[in-house]
């Protein structure tokens, strides 16, 4: 499976296994990334896509996020087992990070005790979090399809005392953190129930809040 690969150049470098969007490895995720990489992680972003056609793929991806296992789950564990494998990156220190489709598999991940943060970015949240590690979390208010999700995690994060950093941005919709892949779907995403769009100031307040649990936890 191909991953793409964005670090600083040292090693022993904490570690952050990053899950696109639904559009998957685009410039923009290739953005995202770099970001953070430029903030001193070692991130690695396999390529869920190169499985097959991307509808059938996403109907995959779909059916993983609802019962929580399956072929893409584990693909994502072993791009955490090659990451951990590499010098460039300390095995006791990885994070996952995930947006839309791939926040609802950062979540997923946050049960298994391999990771030491996870941050998903409005993403499907599961009923339930035993044995989560702390989470950070990122959601846009005027997202109508997963802005009710952050309640879920409010309450399982009370209900099981995880560490975690939990917002709603009450400008923001969906996609907040990044540009949409072309301006066709940015406009069809802005106007639909879920009101998608770059939104920088909130963009850039997550960053830093994610940074900064990345920082105390990681």
């Amino acid at each position: 499976m191909p991953v793409y690969v964005s670090r600083p150049q040292k090693n022993r470098l904490p570690g952050l296994v990053f899950i696109y969007e639904i559009f998957g490895a685009t410039d923009e995720m290739r953005r995202v990334a770099d970001d953070f990489a430029d903030n001193g992680y070692a991130v690695a972003m396999p390529d869920l896509f190169s499985r097959g056609s991307w509808f059938s793929c996403v109907r995959q991806f779909m059916n993983d996020i609802k019962t929580g296992q399956g072929r893409s789950v584990q693909d994502l564990l072993d791009a955490r087992q090659w990451l951990s494998t590499r010098e460039f990156a300390d095995p006791d220190r990885i994070a996952v990070i995930g947006f839309c489709m791939g926040g609802g598999f950062a979540l997923i991940l946050a049960k298994t005790g391999l990771f030491r943060v996870a941050a998903p970015f409005y993403g499907k949240a599961p009923d339930r979090l035993d044995g989560a590690c702390p989470i950070v979390a990122s959601y846009g208010a005027r997202d109508k399809a997963t802005a009710p999700e952050i309640e879920k995690i409010k309450s399982e994060v009370a209900r099981l005392h995880i560490p975690n950093d939990l917002k709603l941005y009450p400008d923001a919709g969906h996609n907040f953190m990044n540009r949409a892949p072309n301006a066709l779907l940015g406009f069809l995403s802005s106007i639909s129930p879920i009101h998608g769009g770059y939104n920088p100031a909130a963009a850039g307040d997550a960053k830093d809040r994610v940074l900064a649990f990345l920082k105390a936890h990681v």
